[in-house]
């Protein structure tokens, strides 16, 4: 019997194997004839290769060991799936599919987010994200990474005034907010995790709920409080203030701004080879449904 040692080895000795004739596999399916014909539609090795890829969650290696370990008989099994793909897309098309609007539709999105994708694939390999370069882009966009001023927040939501006065009875007797929460507020989200808001800043809730929370005190019970939701009950448990984040603070955040800030000077110098022009008119009664009347 193998051990596993040895089964280990095998292994990697048939990775190695399988490595080392990939260049010469990618070369040899750099030929464009056909393998696969069904009606006006066909499919090359390399189509097939990537495939195979797709299949293996994109991984070229996996693709290349399953053709390894592969007879022409099992190669032929799995080349036939994909033949009967392209029969049942060539009846569809034959059968004019492509022409009905959500079809074309799927198929002129899904087109533009492969570009978008092979686009962005190409040009992102030239961002620089190295630490220097971060640290940078943090000194001269410091105004980016301030932590706004927030208040931490619990609330109880119910249906009526009614029943959030009786909930209010139940925090008086039991004393505990998050177990009233759990048992007795109507927001899912929030009372399975004992009506946890989290640290909540200005402009993140409705309007009533927000005046609530800015003049509550810290520990108190402020309520109830009625919203387009419905009635709340609303504990501050603390407050912060606006602070000013380093740059080992900010974390995550300067390299996700980082990647908006390439994008967006992609898109300005794009924008002067491709104009963008937008119907404002049609844009207010898309699919016959009017746009709000602006509050200005």
């Amino acid at each position: 019997m193998f051990s596993k040692k040895m089964c280990r080895s095998i292994m990697l000795t048939t990775l190695f194997i399988v490595a080392a004739a990939l260049p010469a596999f990618a070369a040899e399916n750099n030929q464009q004839e056909p393998i696969i014909e069904v009606g006006a539609t066909t499919m090359n090795a390399q189509e097939i290769f990537q495939m195979l890829m797709s299949s293996a969650g994109g991984n070229q290696m996996m693709a290349a060991m399953i053709l390894s370990q592969s007879t022409v008989e099992e190669r032929m099994e799995m080349v036939q799936q994909m033949a009967d793909a392209l029969v049942f897309a060539e009846a569809a098309r034959t059968l004019g599919y492509e022409r009905k609007p959500d079809v074309a539709f799927q198929i002129k999105w899904q087109t533009i987010q492969t570009l978008v994708g092979a686009y962005f694939e190409e040009v992102s390999s030239k961002w620089d994200f190295s630490v220097a370069a971060m640290r940078k882009y943090y000194n001269a966009h410091k105004d980016e990474f301030i932590q706004a001023p927030a208040a931490r927040t619990r609330h109880i939501l119910s249906q009526t005034q009614e029943e959030s006065l009786n909930v209010a009875m139940k925090l008086l007797e039991k004393g505990d907010f998050a177990a009233v929460a759990m048992e007795y507020s109507r927001d899912p989200n929030s009372a399975r995790n004992g009506g946890e808001l989290g640290w909540v800043e200005k402009g993140m809730m409705v309007g009533p709920v927000e005046e609530a929370i800015e003049t509550a005190v810290v520990g108190s019970v402020v309520g109830p409080v009625q919203s387009d939701f419905g009635w709340h009950l609303i504990k501050v448990e603390a407050r912060r203030p606006e602070k000013q984040l380093s740059f080992e603070e900010a974390g995550d955040e300067v390299p996700q701004r980082m990647q908006r800030y390439y994008i967006d000077q992609e898109v300005r110098k794009l924008r002067k080879d491709f104009p963008v022009k937008i119907d404002e008119k049609a844009l207010g009664n898309i699919g016959g449904i009017p746009a709000p009347s602006s509050s200005n």
